[in-house]
């Protein structure tokens, strides 16, 4: 029996042999298939692609075209807006600024600039026409805008007192949103006026106004030297006026000084012209700053010089007009002179640092310097010649006490003097030491010759002193001599 079952085990395996070895076949037989199959769809595929590809490059340059269609359309619309924005706009540009609402406008102008930028590339006698409306149009527009920027500033530019506030930065100029207003409209207006070569006049139109503000403002101060000028003069013409001669026959402020006892003599801080400086200086910081808020920074500093020219101008004329007084004025006035040297001294770099006056040597504020300083440097001399021939035809002094009267001038024109040595010391160190008694006749043992130290300005200061109190006493002597 178990032979038997042996040989059935070996007849089912070979079936299963067989199976497997015929399911084998098909399936070679099927791959075979398949792998021809895929080398037909392969062929096929590639002759899809050749026959593909023209018209896909051909659909590429067909969108293009479309895009460029549309492109060209769009453009076409854009030309035919820039031929009608002249008529578009016109109404509202010949209608002037909202000042409630400014942007409107802006937009507008903008509108018709980039309308001109295009057609000035086109060759066309339309597009030509167009440019000319349009040039008109915005001619009309950026004028109203100046309109309306000289409009406010006017309405805070009326003239103010400067010297109702301590420092610059209390004085009133705009309101914040003024300014602001006016900043962005100045800077609208000068970057739009550079593209469109249309001469605005910005910094002509704010100097203007505001230079006008600044001049009402220190009027009263020219005023009051004016009046001071008046009040004060002596009879017959000041130097630099017609009539006036250095040969006259006598000087009316020399025979004042000896003559007439002086009973008003002059207070530090009171002149006119030093207020009228301490206060073109305030106004002048004040403008300085406002100009800098409102106007580009690259014509700000044009504007500002601008601005101050006639007001600086107007102070100079009355700087030189005072100069010219004290030239004619007796001694005491040089108390006068010395304070408003000293002012002026003090504010000159100031001055230089606002109005770079450092670039020009020959400016009106370094010439009445000059001439303060010579006049000052002088009056030393002419006291003690003074004093050494007070007796000459016309200034002689009356046998009733005139040598009292110069004596006490004298004395006390030095006590103030005094008072301003800080300024003096700095005057007599360039001055030199004696100069004031050559050629003069002295009493050599009476006189010292030379300041303890001839380098140190307040040592010059102190001999001049004693040599004038010389001057003096040898006066007193030969006066007594004179009356006995």
């Amino acid at each position: 029996m178990p032979s038997d079952n042996y040989l059935y085990d070996d007849a089912e395996e070979e079936a299963e042999l067989e199976f497997l070895r015929e399911s084998l076949e098909q399936m070679d037989n099927l791959a075979d298939k398949t792998t021809q199959l895929l080398k037909v769809f392969d062929i096929r595929l590639k002759n899809l692609g050749r026959i593909i590809a023209p018209i896909y490059k051909s659909t590429q340059k067909l969108t293009r075209l479309y895009d460029n269609v549309e492109t060209t359309i769009g453009s076409l619309d854009d030309i035919m807006l820039f031929f009608n924005v002249s008529k578009d706009e016109s109404d509202t540009i010949r209608a002037g600024p909202d000042e409630s609402e400014l942007l409107p406008y802006l937009d507008s102008i903008n509108r018709l600039k980039d309308a001109s930028d295009a057609l000035k590339q086109m060759d066309l006698d339309s597009a030509s026409q167009s440019r000319q409306e349009i040039r008109e149009l915005l001619h009309i527009g950026l004028g109203n805008l100046s309109q309306l920027f000289s409009q406010w500033l006017k309405q805070y530019s009326g003239g103010v007192d400067p010297a109702a506030y301590t420092d610059a930065a209390e004085i009133p100029t705009f309101p914040m949103d003024s300014v602001k207003l006016l900043g962005m409209l100045a800077t609208y207006l000068n970057l739009v006026n550079d593209e469109v070569s249309y001469d605005l006049k910005l910094t002509k139109t704010y100097a203007s106004i505001r230079s006008r503000h600044l001049q009402k403002s220190l009027a009263q101060f020219g005023d009051m030297c004016n009046g001071y000028i008046r009040a004060n003069s002596l009879d017959g013409p000041m130097p630099g006026q017609r009539g006036y001669s250095d040969a006259s026959r006598y000087n009316p402020a020399e025979v004042r000084f000896c003559t007439v006892r002086n009973e008003h003599w002059y207070e530090t801080g009171m002149s006119p012209f030093a207020q009228y400086t301490v206060n073109l200086v305030k106004l002048f910081q004040a403008e300085r700053d406002l100009v800098r808020q409102i106007m580009p920074i690259v014509i700000s500093e044009e504007t500002f010089l601008a601005t101050a020219d006639r007001p600086l101008e107007a102070f100079v004329t009355a700087g030189e007009s005072m100069v010219s007084f004290f030239l004619a004025s007796p001694l005491y006035e040089v108390l006068h002179a010395l304070d408003v040297y000293g002012y002026m001294l003090e504010n000159e770099a100031i001055l230089e640092s606002l109005l770079s006056l450092q670039q020009n040597q020959n400016n009106g504020v370094a010439k009445l310097l000059s001439r303060l300083q010579l006049h000052i440097s002088k009056s030393f001399t002419v006291l003690i010649q003074l004093l050494h021939n007070p007796f000459k035809e016309g200034t002689m002094p009356k046998q009733n006490g005139g040598v009292h009267e110069l004596t006490f001038n004298t004395l006390t024109f030095l006590l103030y003097l005094i008072g301003y040595k800080d300024l003096l010391t700095n005057i007599f160190l360039p001055l030199g030491d004696g100069h004031w008694n050559q050629g003069l006749p002295q009493d050599s043992s009476a006189v010292a010759h030379y300041a303890s130290d001839p380098n140190d300005g307040l040592s010059i200061f102190q001999h001049y002193l004693r040599d004038v109190v010389d001057a003096l006493s040898h006066m007193i002597d030969q006066g007594g001599k004179q009356m006995k």
